[in-house]
């Protein structure tokens, strides 16, 4: 099955900006599960915050591309895509922030942390879902 028959099976839409990423990731026999507009905290300024916490989909900076084996954090660019990649086994907690305009859920591995903010909220709760529930491993 072709990346693009794997994805429109699952309802995902590949961001034209995601092609190349995609395309390896079934090449190394990634499923996609989910594809989200987001930013990690400790590589983003306050400015590009404010603009995933405000939902300004015309600018996104980042998505969080996740498989059925790791979760990735994408930075598209012109002529290749900065990818950050975390295997969903080690990850020892995840927690959704109940703070005000936020759209963020920590993950931690180890004794390291680390918060991610989501344009959408409703992509940081089925991303929250997903690994709560640890569907990866069904």
């Amino acid at each position: 099955m072709t990346e693009k028959e794997e994805a429109g099976r699952l309802g995902i839409e590949v961001p034209k900006k995601l092609k190349r990423t995609a395309k390896k990731l079934a090449a190394a026999g990634e499923c996609l599960v989910q594809i989200a507009p987001a930013i990690l905290q400790s590589k983003a300024s306050e400015k590009m915050l404010a603009i995933a916490r405000l939902g300004m989909l015309d600018k996104v900076l980042g998505y969080l591309v996740t498989t059925d084996k790791n979760m990735h954090f994408v930075r598209p660019g012109l002529a290749w895509d900065s990818v950050q990649t975390v295997p969903l086994d080690v990850i020892d907690e995840v927690e959704y922030m109940e703070e005000f305009h936020t759209n963020t859920i920590k993950i931690k591995v180890g004794e390291k942390a680390e918060k991610i903010i989501f344009y959408e909220e409703m992509d940081g709760i089925r991303f929250y879902h997903y690994l709560k529930n640890k569907e990866w491993k069904k």
